[in-house]
This record gives structure tokens, sequence and C-alpha cells, in this order.
């Protein structure tokens, strides 16, 4: 297509079975064009598969294009074969999907990093239901949902252990008058921010088990940026025990 931006109506009004997408080293635009084609409101099929193709190999390029959560990336020049090769991967050997706060794609942690089988969902695939002949993989309204349903609480767990994260950075680092200086409000508006991602992903039976919880960090979160961390150890303790505690229900409810 001539122009990026007629790729959002497109993948908003259409499923496609692939699409490849060449990318224009000087247009970074398409970065986030692509990425919205996996954003639930924006993509008539949020987990279409997606291969990027660029010139530019300059790592923060590369870096985010594969956080647009395509399959994957190829550098020109490439042969037939190549480009063949991986589109044989998207029917045979996809990967499975994961979701974090500003992630949905592929899980490309190495197997022995990850924790189980199940922290990742396998999501409709247009291209293998195609060519298989496969009904039962295509994107169709009911599979969609269903693997949106699985990833939500792949997504809580993974946005709890952030929150536990930046609170064990915060008491770690709660000597280093820089960090504070510089990064400590924005760790402590990124923990609220995390925390109103899971209350969005809850369903009405996991509120009354989870909301209390939530509560906790956010209002341990708000008192510690009132106090400021540098100057309120038991405030950033009380974050760390809420967040942990926050992380070990999600995991297991």
């Amino acid at each position: 297509m001539d122009k990026p931006e007629k790729l959002v109506p497109l993948v908003r009004a259409h499923k496609f079975e692939l699409l490849i997408v060449g990318m224009d080293s000087s247009n970074l635009r398409m970065v986030s064009l692509v990425g919205q084609a996996r954003e639930y409101a924006l993509s008539a099929d949020p987990f279409v598969p997606i291969i990027i193709m660029t010139w530019n190999a300059a790592s923060e390029l590369v870096n985010k294009v594969l956080n647009t959560g395509t399959d994957h990336l190829l550098m020109w020049p490439f042969s037939a074969q190549q480009l063949g090769g991986r589109v044989a991967r998207l029917i045979t050997a996809r990967r499975p999907f994961v979701e974090t706060e500003s992630y949905l794609g592929p899980d490309r942690r190495d197997p022995a990093q990850q924790r189980t089988r199940s922290d990742t969902v396998e999501v409709p695939n247009a291209l293998r239901a195609k060519v298989e002949n496969l009904p039962a993989l295509a994107p169709t309204a009911k599979n969609i949902w269903t693997a949106r349903k699985n990833l939500e609480p792949l997504k809580r767990s993974n946005v709890a252990r952030r929150i536990a994260t930046i609170a064990k950075v915060l008491r770690e680092r709660n000597d280093d008058a820089i960090f504070l200086r510089t990064q400590a409000v924005n760790e402590l508006a990124a923990v609220q921010k995390s925390v109103s991602v899971i209350r969005e992903t809850l369903a009405a039976s996991d509120r009354n088990q989870l909301m209390s919880y939530c509560d906790a960090v956010e209002k341990a979160g708000k008192k510690l940026a009132k106090s400021k961390p540098g100057s309120d150890m038991p405030g950033i303790v009380a974050l760390e025990k809420a967040a942990q505690a926050l992380q070990v229900v999600v995991d297991f409810a």
C-alpha cells in the first residue's frame, strides 16, 4: 500500500490469513500502525499472523518492531526460501501468545525460561485454518473471545508481577538520590496505572476476591507518593508487601 495509514481501516474491517508488511526505515509511524493490528478494539482479528520486512537493522527499531507483537521480522536482503520458511513456520510451529500491560503477541522467551506451559495461550490462526482446512482454528468471533478470556488471567499475573518488581526496586534503591529524584515518581505512577489494568480485566466473579488486594496496593502507592519514597521506608515496605500479596492471589485465583 502506498500510505501506511490505509492499514488501520483494513485490519479493522477485514480478517486476513496473513499480513506481510514492508517497512521503510525512515517511516517509523508504520510501527505503531502495525501494533494496532494487535489491539482488540481496532482489529477484526487481533491474532492475525504478521511478518514485517525492513532494511533497518538498528536495535532501537528492531525492538520497537518486535514489541508490536509481530510473529516474524525479516531483514532485507533475504531470499524467497527464507520468506517461505517463515510462512511455513506460521502454519506448523507458530509460537503461542502471551499478554502483558503493553504487549500482545508471540512468546519469545526461551522455553527453559517459561514458568509453565500454562502461561501461554494457543490463539486462532487464520493462515493455518485456511491452508489445512481447519475451521476450528479460524478467527471466528467465538474463537477470538475464547482466546481473549484465556489470556486475561495471564495478563493479570504478568501485570501483578510487574507491580511487585517495581516495589522491590523502590526498596532496593531507596538510598539512590538520583533514582529517587528522577524516576521514583514515575514508578509509583506506573504502579497506579498497572493496578487499574488489573481492575479492568476482572470479571464479576473475581472482583470480590481480588479487589481488596488492588485497593491495598493502590492505597500504599498513593500514600508513598505523598510522603516521598526516600523518607518513608515503612511506606515502601508496606507497598512491597501489598504488591507481593496481590501477585500471590492473582497467580492462584
